[in-house]
């Protein structure tokens, strides 16, 4: 369930981080990410306050960092963020059905000796509440969620493109909450010798049709 359906007149404005270093420059914008922090997950917290500058700075990804605000703007909250960047992905024609291949087909290539299909599809890289001061009770994931989502929608809308997607650990909670938001499993993928906060040894991959 999203915040925003229980309570309306909640508010959320997003800053885009690129827009952020233009405007207050590299220091102050470090000094607002270091006020994020998430228990739950080290690589979103590390991430944010030691990466996202560098990415977006090197056109690697693009981060939004979401705040919640009062209707009168005069009180301001550090919610959450979440990063995108632009990506392909390869999937197997033996895990989608028939409508899901179709658009596929229609989007990317076939190849039938790997029978998989390769598309563009921007990565839902990062995403994550802030638990300063008990910010992360301001807003739901499905929230940051759908923002990242309509984000994309709104490109694609520009340059093309039908398909989202994005990794997880393999935790029950983080699958039934993006199963639970229409995203659909089709891989994993094996950790990069540099992702040492997250456990296991692969990620499991979704994707969801816009």
């Amino acid at each position: 369930m999203r915040l925003s359906e229980i309570s309306p007149d909640t508010n959320f404005v997003q800053f885009n981080l690129s827009d952020l270093l233009d405007q207050l420059g590299e220091d102050e914008v470090k000094v607002i990410l270091s006020s994020f922090s998430c228990p739950l997950n080290a690589d979103v917290e590390r991430f944010l306050r030691e990466k996202a500058i560098e990415f977006s700075k090197r056109g690697f990804s693009k981060t939004h960092l979401v705040y919640w605000t009062t209707q009168d703007s005069k009180e301001k909250e550090f919610v959450g963020y979440y990063t995108i960047a632009s990506k392909f992905i390869a999937i197997q024609r033996s895990v989608v059905n028939s409508k899901e291949a179709r658009k596929l087909r229609e989007h990317g290539m076939f190849d039938e000796k790997a029978r998989a299909y390769t598309v563009a599809a921007p990565l839902i890289a990062q995403l994550g509440k802030n638990y300063t001061n008990g910010n992360d009770s301001l807003i739901s994931g499905s929230d940051i969620l759908q923002m990242a989502i309509e984000k994309v929608r709104k490109v694609q809308n520009e340059v093309g493109g039908r398909f989202v997607y994005l990794e997880c650990e393999e935790k029950e909670k983080l699958i039934k909450f993006y199963e639970n938001n229409h995203f659909k499993l089709f891989g994993k993928r094996k950790l990069d010798r540099d992702e040492t906060d997250i456990k296991g040894e692969y990620l499991l991959q979704y994707f969801a049709m816009l």
